[in-house]
């Protein structure tokens, strides 16, 4: 009785075992793509967005309301490397390479936020 029970338990979880494989690999497989856009806004006009999956270096300058910034990209992550604005608050926040931190230059009225876009997608940079 024990080995017909010890064979059943055996079979059962090689059954669990290969149905949780089948269906991580079905999941990986069918997952959409998605790239990191950080989105930059001007008075909350998008005036550039800039392809983060990019892992080169890229430097932009954005001209704001009262002067530029100086934005630089380095391995899939944004930060605003100097501004005029007098605290400078937006270059403190250093690189930033998720969705739920903008960057926000209230004294140029720049917002620079992140998004994720389905590979394929019209990115401007």
């Amino acid at each position: 009785m024990d080995k017909k029970k010890l064979r059943n338990d055996i079979i059962l979880i090689s059954s669990l075992l290969i149905a949780a494989v089948v269906a991580l690999v079905v999941v990986l497989l069918t997952r959409v793509k998605t790239n990191l856009v950080a989105k930059v806004a001007v008075q909350n006009n998008v005036v550039l967005v800039i392809d983060l999956s990019n892992k080169n270096d890229q430097d932009f300058e954005i001209d704001g309301l009262k002067g530029k910034l100086h934005v630089h990209t380095h391995s899939g992550a944004i930060a605003v490397t100097s501004s005029n604005c007098p605290h400078q608050d937006c270059v403190k926040m250093g690189y930033v390479n998720t969705s739920n931190r903008p960057i926000i230059c209230a004294y140029n009225a720049v917002t620079i936020f992140i998004e994720s876009v389905t590979a394929g997608s019209d990115v401007v940079i």
